[in-house]
């Protein structure tokens, strides 16, 4: 789950700083960044738990800009290790204190943050977006925090803000438990809400401080917060406490009774933590966002999918067309001429024996065998199907087929304005490949033909193997005219003389044909074609279309940028959806 959240938020990481996704979609994008970030951090705690058993409390106070959060922590530490400032953005990562941290808990903690740089004490880094600092202070005098590491973060709703946001959210993520810091002027800040209701899967015990109260408003501003709370989120309405306004800073003298309360809530979930419930937290966590994460994957895998159907539409259509101008036209399937012109090769035909004269021990043999050496030499370059009607009936299916594909992608992108951006590049990929597409086509066309030779041979076979049971009929054929003159014609085929298409003209293959079809072996000469057709429809369907056609354009759109897309397998989703089912 962990590296499927972890590819999640690489991929919109990028939607998100791509110029050439629209705006509505980057800006979406950037509003899931969030809740990846923490989810990723809150499974990562696990592991930062396992390496130290006995981590101490981490708590993490967290709030607007000026709301007093470094003042907080100076008064839980009981010191001042926090630096204030009343300039917004002040703090801008996050401050680990703790007394006596032990260098297992030191390495957990640096573990957690990895990719972070690691800021010594009393240095400011170059690049404050990405550090943190955890800082080993002296044991903490008259402080009941024990010895609890206390995170001074950045605030969430200054312009500066996004920049280090991402380390806010993870510094959450490896808190026990929650301070937040509000003044009377911010409590009410969508800001401020908004972060509440992002955290609320944590559970996370929480303290609210509202700083700066003048007593006279105190209790009205705590209701107000109290009812904004029960609007906001669905669990109980957390502790509120009221810290007046002192110039000079917060201190325990100034407001012991507020300093107890505070000092209590630690002291409360020092050992009663949701350590032990992580499993069910992290499940909690993932469900609350799950459907807002993968939305977007999902329609970009419709996409994909309605991509997929335009490219089955086309290759039924063309295999719909194959069989109606080639298989199923009457005067144009020459598969069966075919085989006529091996049977010929096969029958001892008076007229010319003294050509077989040499070979009659290979009368079972095609004749194209002892013609082989002039089929190829090299002056004879002509190919014997490059004229045929099937030739030229794929060529125009081939034209058909991107046609229909390139207008399919135009109708897709003017009706999915949503991603007209997507379908637009996959069109700009689609007309990049053309030049390949029709290459790759003709060499499938080559192939299968000739690869699918063997099978009219083996039907000619058949053919003569059925005359051999039909003395009569063999007989018959062998006393004709028609037979000695179509040899004739099947020789000129073989040696490259005729084309396919020539051939199957001819008044002497004509009438042969008739005479066969005729004869007692009509039934058997109809059924034999049915299985060649057959035979052929699959072939070309598979090695014709589903090779050069389908498969490489089903693909096609991994071949667009993946700066553009999530780029993630619906396989790869239902997986992940799974492990979540399961966690």
């Amino acid at each position: 789950m962990l590296d499927f959240l972890r590819l999640l938020k690489r991929r919109y990481l990028a939607i998100a700083n791509e110029p050439r996704v629209p705006e509505e979609i980057r800006a979406g994008a950037r509003s899931q960044l969030g809740s990846l970030e923490l989810a990723e951090a809150f499974l990562e705690r696990q592991s930062c738990l396992k390496q130290a058993p006995a981590l101490p409390l981490q708590t993490a106070v967290i709030g607007p800009t000026q709301s007093g959060k470094s003042s907080v922590v100076n008064l839980l530490l009981n010191q001042e290790y926090a630096g204030v400032s009343p300039l917004a953005g002040f703090t801008m990562f996050p401050q680990g204190f703790g007394p006596q941290i032990s260098e297992s808990d030191r390495q957990a903690i640096t573990a957690f943050f990895h990719g972070y740089l690691q800021v010594p004490r009393g240095q400011t880094p170059t690049e404050p977006n990405a550090a943190f600092s955890i800082q080993d202070i002296d044991p903490i005098p008259n402080s009941q925090t024990g010895n609890a590491v206390i995170w001074d973060t950045p605030d969430f709703d200054s312009i500066g803000s996004q920049h280090y946001f991402h380390s806010l959210l993870r510094t959450i993520a490896l808190a026990d438990v929650i301070v937040l810091v509000v003044s009377k002027d911010k409590y009410a800040d969508q800001s401020v809400w908004q972060m509440l209701s992002l955290i609320e899967p944590l559970n996370q015990p929480t303290l609210v401080v509202l700083n700066k109260v003048q007593a006279d408003t105190a209790e009205l501003i705590t209701r107000s917060f109290r009812d904004k709370w029960q609007e906001t989120r669905s669990d109980a309405v957390p502790s509120v406490v009221p810290f007046p306004f002192h110039t000079d800073g917060l201190h325990q003298e100034h407001m012991p009774e507020e300093s107890d309360r505070l000092f209590g809530f630690l002291q409360q979930y020092r050992t009663t933590s949701n350590r032990a419930t992580h499993r069910e937290t992290s499940s909690a966590l993932l469900n609350r966002y799950w459907e807002n994460w993968t939305e977007p994957l999902r329609k970009e895998q419709a996409q994909a999918e309605a991509w997929k159907k335009i490219i089955d539409n086309a290759t039924n259509s063309s295999t719909e067309l194959y069989q109606r101008y080639y298989l199923d036209h009457p005067q144009h399937f020459e598969t069966l001429k075919r085989a006529l012109a091996e049977l010929l090769t096969l029958l001892e035909i008076p007229g010319i024996a003294p050509l077989l004269a040499k070979t009659r021990n290979l009368l079972t043999w095609p004749i194209r065998h002892i013609f082989s050496s002039s089929q190829n030499s090299p002056g004879n370059k002509k190919n014997q199907f490059s004229e045929s009607h099937e030739s030229r009936v794929l060529e125009r299916i081939y034209e058909h087929y991107v046609t229909q594909v390139s207008n399919a992608i135009i109708s897709m992108r003017a009706e999915n304005g949503h991603y007209e951006y997507w379908w637009n590049e996959l069109y700009k990929t689609f007309e990049s490949r053309k030049p390949l597409l029709s290459e790759n086509y003709q060499a499938s066309v080559e192939e299968y033909q000739k690869d699918f030779q063997p099978c009219v041979e083996e039907v000619a076979h058949r053919l003569y193997n059925k005359l051999e049971q039909q003395p009569a009929t063999l007989t018959g054929l062998r006393a004709t005219r028609i037979t000695t003159d179509a040899a004739a014609v099947a020789i000129a085929l073989k040696t490259g003389g005729i084309g396919v298409h020539d051939f199957v003209i001819t008044p002497a293959v004509l009438s042969m044909t008739s005479y066969l079809t005729e004869s007692a072996l009509g039934h058997y000469m109809r059924k034999i074609e049915a299985e060649l057709k057959q035979m052929q429809s699959k072939a070309v369907a598979s090695d014709v279309f589903g090779k050069s056609l389908k498969k490489p354009l089903e693909n096609l759109p991994t071949g667009m940028s993946d700066q553009t897309r999530f780029n993630i397998p619906a396989e790869t989703l239902v997986q992940a959806r799974e492990s979540l089912r399961h966690l």
